[in-house]
């Protein structure tokens, strides 16, 4: 045993002592940050002029939200919305006018939840019809959010079983919700995915040489007839292939949320999800939601991990090794895939690029297999594991059974 973490920890060495591990971890660390921040940069103009910046405007919403946080959004709070946002003359830059500003925009995280339960297909909702709300349609958002939740449960082909299961959970939703500020959950929701991207790529760069590295510095020969070539040489390469993407992938998502939470607030990790996504039917809390993201991100970097070791061990060259995981993560961003068809759908959904964004590991569609139903963020990491455990012995035997010559 003292021999595998001593191969280990030389293995360790020999990525840590290339410029390129370092360079490459460094722009990951400033890939996640801008993408935090980025936001937060600039103005918001009036006019032409320059009405606040965008982190002024960001404390002032925050300011407003905190104000209405703790309090039901029942009949009341949307009335009240709707009398704020009445108040706004007939614009195409609502936005831009005195009365949205000092009236309306203190609401305005009000009118977002309630404008997606509103939105059809055949017409989008927006600011003229929330001023025409009455209170008959505001006391039917909920049933209105029911029916709707039914109606696209029923749209989908998944069988029968899987619709009552995603209603089951969807019912399970305390209602009426309790508001709350959740930007720095939010925030931390739709950078995840760029982060998940990042870290793959990271770790793909970092690992790629890890087996044929050796094929391109003839040092193969050397390993395969040494005393521990065939067996603990090969394990403990495998074990630092997967330990550092695991812990690339831990230090950019912890990165991520402490810079999240850190500059748009922690408020918010008990609120329902409904407050960010008012139709997902998953009675889950912004703070579970933001760890199954985290865990799901991190299993696929390790599934990644695992693609990347595998083409290594096949692979004379790293640089063919990190340009097939490159196309591997990006190609997955230009192809769409209709729910239609639901099982290729739900296959596509497994490349690591898809397990990583909030919109599929919280999508509706749930997983069927030998007469279970499953729900997403519990099935791709139980896939990722799988697939992993089946390509490591792959790359073992691949690098063991490679040719020295």
């Amino acid at each position: 045993m003292n021999s595998f973490w001593s191969l280990t920890g030389f293995e360790y060495k020999k990525i840590l002592c290339r410029k390129s591990t370092w360079i490459v971890f460094f722009l990951a660390i400033i890939a996640t940050v801008i993408s935090v921040s980025g936001t937060l940069l600039g103005n918001s103009y009036i006019d032409g002029e320059i009405y606040e910046s965008n982190y002024e405007g960001m404390t002032k919403d925050r300011s407003y939200a905190r104000s209405l946080s703790g309090q039901a959004i029942d009949h009341k709070l949307i009335v009240k919305a709707v009398d704020a946002y009445s108040k706004i003359p007939g614009s195409d830059s609502y936005h831009d006018t005195t009365e949205y500003q000092t009236f309306a925009r203190p609401y305005s995280a009000i009118y977002a939840i309630v404008r997606t339960v509103y939105n059809t297909e055949s017409k989008r909702f927006n600011m003229e019809d929330f001023q025409k709300l009455s209170e008959e349609q505001v006391e039917q958002f909920y049933a209105l959010r029911r029916n709707k939740q039914v109606q696209l449960v029923e749209a989908t082909s998944m069988s029968d079983k899987a619709k009552e299961k995603v209603l089951v959970l969807d019912a399970k939703i305390m209602t009426p919700l309790i508001f709350s500020y959740t930007d720095g959950y939010t925030r931390f929701f739709v950078t995840v995915y760029t982060l998940g991207l990042v870290a793959a790529f990271a770790m793909a760069v970092c690992i790629a040489p890890i087996f044929s590295g050796e094929y391109a510095a003839g040092t193969d020969q050397l390993i395969l007839t040494s005393r521990h070539g065939k067996n603990k040489l090969i394990a403990a390469k495998l074990f630092t292939g997967f330990s550092l993407a695991a812990l690339i992938c831990a230090v950019l998502t912890a990165v991520d949320y402490i810079l999240s939470l850190s500059l748009f607030g922690s408020d918010g990790a008990d609120a329902p999800l409904q407050l960010y996504s008012p139709l997902s039917p998953y009675p889950l809390t912004m703070g579970k939601t933001a760890l199954i993201l985290a865990v799901c991100t991190l299993f696929a970097c390790l599934m990644t991990a695992a693609i990347t070791m595998l083409l290594s061990a096949k692979f004379k060259s790293p640089f063919g090794v990190i340009i097939l995981v490159g196309l591997l993560l990006i190609m997955p961003m230009f192809v769409s895939i209709s729910e239609r068809n639901i099982v290729l759908y739900n296959l596509f959904q497994l490349l690591p690029t898809n397990m990583m964004p909030y919109w599929t590991v919280t999508n509706g569609i749930l997983y069927e297999l030998l007469g279970l139903v499953i729900k997403p963020y519990v099935f791709m990491p139980i896939f990722a594991i799988v697939i992993s455990m089946l390509l490591a012995p792959l790359a073992y035997r691949s690098f063991k059974k490679h040719q020295i010559g």
